[in-house]
């Protein structure tokens, strides 16, 4: 896979040099370095039943007997870091994740069972699992939204590790959007996919895949949003997740 023209490499968000990132809650120098300054630790007992039995489910019977690690990106940082290693594999971005995520686990826990939940073939309900610890909010755009990164973060790993690890403090805040009476994300939408209580995807899918489509590699709706505009993802990002998807949905379609 051709890698896309990006910035100059950075390790952490100009950001954090003024702010205390909150989310950045295993003090890990190496994860946050990587930019997956998201984290947040917890055990089946922390979750809400449903959410507790999903996972379960997937790990089986040993899931009560360990703990459970949620990684993400705030910002361009962990874009910004990706090795050019990285994008001769066909998923770039998840197999950056994984080989972050096996360099934390080695340094902190060698020898210590684990299983990579995130990124992998059967599905994770994230939302859920950052609504818990605190990462999102909703938005009209059905993104969950950062009072911190705004509406530029990423779910990036789910492990689960056969160890007890304390249980990180959910963040908690005020919904962004809440206080946001003109709502830009909505008038800025050119489908009008945004229009009513809930977000029309197949409205968005639709005009996506028409040849006048604006949006085939970005969201004008989501660069709209006011919500930490210092984070919002650079055009070269944008263009090639929005590319991503674009491509999927084009061959769903077909």
């Amino acid at each position: 896979m051709k890698m896309p023209s990006r910035r100059n490499v950075i390790q952490r968000d100009e950001f954090y040099m003024t702010v205390p990132n909150p989310y950045g809650q295993l003090n890990s120098t190496l994860l946050d370095a990587s930019g997956l300054n998201m984290q947040a630790s917890f055990r089946l007992a922390d979750l809400p039943q449903a959410v507790a039995d999903a996972l379960s489910a997937q790990v089986g019977a040993g899931g009560s007997h360990g703990s459970f690690i949620l990684l993400g990106n705030g910002g361009n940082a962990f874009w910004d870091n990706l090795p050019e290693a990285a994008w001769q594999q066909a998923h770039p971005l998840d197999t950056h994740s994984i080989q972050c995520v096996k360099e934390y686990l080695l340094a902190e826990w060698p020898g210590v069972s684990y299983q990579v939940l995130y990124p992998g073939e059967l599905p994770v309900g994230l939302q859920s699992l950052g609504r818990v610890v605190g990462w999102h909010s909703d938005s009209p755009l059905k993104l969950g939204i950062n009072p911190v990164f705004g509406l530029w973060y990423a779910y990036r790993a789910l492990i689960w590790i056969e160890t007890i690890l304390p249980t990180t403090t959910p963040v908690s805040f005020d919904a962004p959007c809440a206080a946001c009476a003109d709502k830009p994300c909505i008038s800025a939408c050119p489908a009008n996919a945004l229009s009513g209580d809930v977000k029309q995807l197949n409205t968005c899918i639709d005009y996506r895949l028409t040849d006048r489509s604006s949006c085939k590699s970005t969201c004008l709706a989501r660069k709209r949003c006011p919500i930490a505009k210092q984070h919002q993802y650079s055009e070269q990002q944008l263009n090639y997740q929005y590319q991503q998807s674009f491509e999927t949905l084009l061959s769903w379609r077909s």
